[in-house]
């Protein structure tokens, strides 16, 4: 890790983990960062600026969430990530095209089309969708709908990278989940089933091909057990 990536790191980690909304604390980012490394080496990307966008991607949620306390409304977070990441940038002697790219990736990373040619931006979009599938997508899903009661978020971040633990836990949660927590589930994974389709990059889907697979798999459960149960 470089000098640069190092510095951001530690500066945005505490701030993402001030966010309430469990699913897009440190880990989530985490998941992005790493998965951005990989496709910038795959894809012949810029590696640091991969990273870097994936770090400060959802740098506007926390200022979201406090608008949203305080208005009850809020701009959209990609908008509300650009001051802080500038602010970044510039402190790290980021400029020209680079920081082109980065501030590009961001504003674009909740597009449901891109079709540019950044491929900061490219890698950024797939690796945000790579961390949200896999039986781990699943479990955050329930979580966000399910609240506290329904996951106990250490084990999922705990085991994040063990996908025996985490369908064990799929299966722990099936058997309580309610009607109200598995129709809003269900809706919000339906939409995110539509995202290995969306991917840029051919090295993104062999990644995370078994993982997509294990989504749906999981997704069809809560399917099958709304139509049997309730």
């Amino acid at each position: 890790m470089t000098k640069i990536l190092n510095s951001i790191r530690e500066f945005v980690k505490p701030k993402y983990e001030k966010l309430k909304c469990w699913v897009h604390k440190w880990h989530h980012v985490e998941r992005v960062a790493y998965y951005s490394g990989i496709l910038a080496e795959l894809e012949n990307a810029d590696k640091e600026s991969c990273i870097i966008a994936a770090y400060c991607h959802d740098l506007g949620r926390i200022e979201e969430e406090k608008l949203k306390t305080e208005k009850g409304s809020s701009s959209p977070h990609p908008l509300l990530s650009i001051e802080p990441t500038i602010k970044i940038l510039q402190e790290n002697g980021i400029s020209g095209v680079k920081f082109s790219e980065i501030i590009e990736a961001i504003i674009v990373h909740s597009y449901k089309i891109y079709d540019g040619n950044n491929k900061v931006a490219q890698i950024l979009q797939d690796a945000d969708k790579m961390a949200g599938l896999g039986f781990h997508g699943i479990l955050d899903a329930v979580k966000y709908f399910g609240g506290k009661d329904y996951i106990d978020s250490k084990k999922i971040r705990d085991n994040q990278k063990d996908s025996r633990k985490l369908k064990e836990f799929c299966g722990e949660i099936f058997r309580k989940i309610e009607k109200d927590v598995l129709e809003k589930t269900l809706r919000g994974l339906k939409f995110k089933s539509e995202w290995f389709d969306m991917l840029h990059t051919e090295s993104a889907k062999k990644i995370i091909r078994k993982d997509y697979e294990d989504f749906e798999w999981a997704r069809n459960k809560l399917i099958n057990l709304e139509q049997s149960s309730f």
